[in-house]
This record gives C-alpha cells, structure tokens and sequence, in this order.
C-alpha cells in the first residue's frame, strides 16, 4: 500500500467571517495537501486553540483585538512547529517588521492570486525562515524613500536568469509598491494576465512567496532601477 503524506493543517486567525469562509473552500479544496485544522476571531481564543490543535501553519490577520496581535504571534511561535503566515490587505497599515521579529515566517497579499495563497503557506511551511528579519522592518520607508543600503551579495546566477522585460516590472513595482496589477500593466503596455505570467517566472527564478517578498528582495540586492532600459520592447505573449 502507497504511503500517505500527511496533510498540512492550517488554521485560521481572522475576524472577518467572509475572509474566513474564502480561506477555509480555498484551503481545504487543495486536500490532501493541506486542510483547515480549526478557526479563530479573537486572539485569545486562538491561542487556545492552537495549543490543542499543534497546527502547521497559523494564516494570521491583524485585528482590533484586546490582545496584542505582535504578542499572539510571539506566544504562537514559542513552539517550532507552528509558522505563522501573515495575510495583509495591500492597503492596510500592518507593521510586517515588527511581525517578522516577533516570528512570523511569512508574508503573503489578501490580493494575491489565490495560487499564490496556496503556495505561501506551502513554502512556510516547508522553510526555516520567510523572510530576512533584518531587513523586513526597513521595507516601507526604503520603497517610499527609493534609498537602500546594499551589501554585495552571491545572487549574481539567480540575478542573471532574469530577462531584460522581468527587470523592467520589478523596477515598476518597486517604484510604486501600492499599484494595482492592472495599473502596472497599463504602465508597461501589456495585459494584466501578462504581468501576471512574468511575475510567476520570477517568483520561480528568486525562489520567492508573492509580490511583498519580492519588493524586499530587490531593496535588499539593487534590483530597482539605475540600469539601462532594456532594448526590447514588451510583447504580449500570452
């Protein structure tokens, strides 16, 4: 008989039913990967609930709460064995840095695609860190500033397997951080299904989650701006 992996349980933290109901078809459509474990809308009773459930990955979302949410995650994080996902609006106000240092291993968009969702909570999980706590906390004034000190690093491969066109939407996503995808793609010239393509390619190619994990890379190895515009021009292809 074939062994079976075990699923990934996931369990929810979030005060909107709505959002709750979303995650919960999302996440226990992709069984036997992954399924919900157990929910939660105030913090006090997740925590609760995740001391007797010991789920995988904790989606997490900031709240008015008589608790306070870095705290949670902190308690939540004591044991190794539980990595918490923090989901954000691309418009809320979520100190991600303060979330990164007190444990959280992630970070992923409520406007990703739900692909993206997907594959977050399976990197979290699979992972030993998210994100680099050094530097997450620096992310909002460095992409509002456009200034970031830089260390020389060994990414120079990864670097160049991208394609003068991926170069050119990162630059576009770093300068403006809070544009929609189909503000981006009327920028560029292209579909939004084509931003939507390309940014999958480079997510594959930096090994990375989703659009915030990648606007922290290229603040932290130079992928934003000062190069040459590339000699060819965007191409539908999809």
């Amino acid at each position: 008989m074939p062994s079976r992996t075990k699923p990934i349980r996931v369990m929810l933290i979030d005060c909107r039913p709505l959002v709750l109901m979303g995650l919960h078809d999302l996440i226990n459509g992709r069984k036997p990967r992954m399924e919900v474990s157990g929910q939660a809308t105030t913090y006090a009773h997740a925590l609760d609930l995740a001391d007797q459930l010991r789920p995988n990955v904790i989606v997490f979302s900031f709240f008015p709460d008589a608790l306070d949410p870095l705290e949670v995650i902190s308690l939540l994080t004591r044991s190794a064995e539980m990595k918490v996902l923090l989901l954000k609006g691309l418009y809320e106000a979520v100190p991600v840095g303060r979330a990164i240092d007190a444990g959280a291993r992630g970070v992923v968009l409520a406007e990703d695609p739900t692909e993206s969702i997907v594959r977050a909570i399976i990197n979290v999980h699979h992972r030993d860190v998210g994100l680099d706590r050094a530097w997450a906390g620096g992310l909002s004034g460095c992409a509002a500033s456009g200034h970031v000190h830089l260390n020389t690093d060994p990414y120079h491969a990864k670097h160049a397997q991208l394609t003068s066109r991926e170069r050119e939407l990162i630059r576009a996503i770093v300068g403006d951080p809070s544009a929609k995808y189909m503000s981006i793609a009327a920028r560029l010239g292209i579909s939004e299904h084509t931003v939507h393509n390309h940014l999958s390619s480079i997510y594959h190619k930096l090994n990375l989650i989703n659009r915030v994990d990648l606007l922290m890379y290229a603040l932290k190895h130079g992928l934003t701006g000062n190069e040459d515009p590339p000699e060819s021009t965007w191409v539908e292809m999809d």
